[in-house]
């Protein structure tokens, strides 16, 4: 375990018993999926057509335009097949309506952005009923210069589940703030770079589960404002690891609960970053983490050099518990100008001190930690294609997924 470069000297933290961190209330769609296909918009009846180059263009603005936004009780769907995408879509403002991508988009064009964005929506889901719908964006062709595969913004009462994701030119799932929302039973495959986010979330009474993240970035991330999300059984395979942050100005997140998270290979299992901005991190539970290979097992780091420094005294941090963690990398304390109760923090006044490590022995009887038959040895080349996966069905060692795929019901 590795606690490391704690440099705000303003920040307090207590590694205590967490007494609440769960979800507030129900997640996901208000209505059934049945009750949002009484009208379904086909998006080749809106100027789409199966096949590659310009095919896909507009149609799902169009249909979305034309009939999701005129029949309440609608699905756009996107029928099997490839299409290629150029002009990204924005969708806004619907209820109880659903989209339903059983196909394959690629991107064909190098505009930044979003592919799609869903904003404003009510009682809404964005599934595939194969689960096999997946969005390739190629992004080897245009490395942190295209856009991001799928953003959801404040949005309420919805559920995101049964897609692949692969190899977006920057991030590839953004949840921004809203409510309520349900993520699970994903494949995302990004590749062996920084710059490629799995999950980025925030919000209040979020849960997310069953979900396979490869790349060289953050696995399911919380970002700021955050409170009651609960993220259990994910599996960052050949990843970055999961993390909180970063954290700057006004900073809100309390009420969180990662569990039965699984890491094979990679960065750090869990991060917590910061450089100076203000406000609290609180009431965060991290229980029973399985990490196989590696680099280190939680940095906790309000230096982060991976970030500019934000004016103020930094983020308050409270109450956070690590709890249940077996791992094969070796085991320290580091810490550097940290104070607090816990671990190698200091109490008293905050005064700068230099970094002390403290060797953490293997408890009697240890063995290995259990693996994934589909655990990966390797993340994916910058410079090639990404294969589209099939989503799995077991992502923590010993637990079954929440809610079976989609094709199985």
């Amino acid at each position: 375990m590795k606690l490391s470069t704690w440099k705000t000297l303003l920040s307090l933290v207590s590694i205590t018993t967490l007494t609440s961190a769960q979800l507030t209330g129900k997640v996901g769609p208000t209505t059934s999926t049945a009750s949002k296909q009484a009208t379904i918009c086909n998006v080749l009846n809106y100027g789409g057509s199966v096949g590659s180059s310009v095919r896909y263009r507009t149609c799902n603005g169009s249909a979305f335009t034309n009939c999701v936004l005129k029949h309440k009780g609608s699905t756009l769907y996107v029928p099997p097949g490839n299409y290629g995408m150029q002009t990204w879509q924005t969708l806004t403002g619907a209820s109880q309506w659903a989209l339903q991508m059983d196909g394959v988009i690629t991107r064909e064009s190098t505009t930044g952005g979003h592919m799609i964005v869903v904003e404003n929506a009510n009682d809404f889901e964005f599934f595939s009923s194969n689960s096999a719908g997946a969005i390739q964006g190629n992004g080897y062709q245009c490395r942190n210069a295209g856009p991001r595969l799928i953003r959801i913004i404040t949005s309420t009462n919805w559920s995101l589940h049964d897609l692949i994701l692969v190899d977006s030119p920057e991030f590839h799932l953004i949840v921004q703030e809203g409510s309520n929302g349900e993520v699970y039973n994903l494949a995302i495959r990004g590749t062996n770079l920084g710059g490629s986010d799995g999950v980025d979330i925030s919000g209040v009474n979020h849960w997310v589960h069953d979900v396979e993240v490869t790349n060289r970035d953050e696995c399911v991330t919380i970002k700021s404002p955050a409170s009651n999300i609960l993220v259990e059984r994910i599996w960052c395979n050949q990843s970055g690891g999961s993390a909180i942050g970063s954290m700057g100005a006004g900073t809100a997140i309390e009420n969180i609960l990662y569990r039965n998270v699984y890491t094979n290979g990679g960065n750090q299992i869990f991060m917590i970053k910061s450089w100076g901005g203000d406000g609290y991190l609180r009431n965060v539970l991290l229980q029973n983490f399985i990490a196989r290979g590696t680099a280190y097992g939680l940095d906790v780091n309000q230096y982060w050099s991976g970030q500019t420094q934000v004016a103020g005294n930094g983020v308050q941090i409270n109450n956070v518990t690590f709890q249940n963690w077996s791992a094969t990398n070796k085991a320290t304390n580091k810490c550097e100008s940290s104070f607090g109760t816990g671990s190698c923090l200091r109490g008293g006044t905050p005064t700068s001190f230099a970094v002390t490590t403290t060797s953490i022995g293997m408890p009697s009887g240890f063995t290995n930690p259990p693996s994934l038959s589909g655990d990966l040895s390797q993340g994916f080349a910058t410079n090639s294609p990404i294969p589209i996966p099939t989503i799995p069905t077991t992502f923590y060692p010993g637990l079954p997924q929440i809610s079976p795929l989609a094709k199985n019901k």
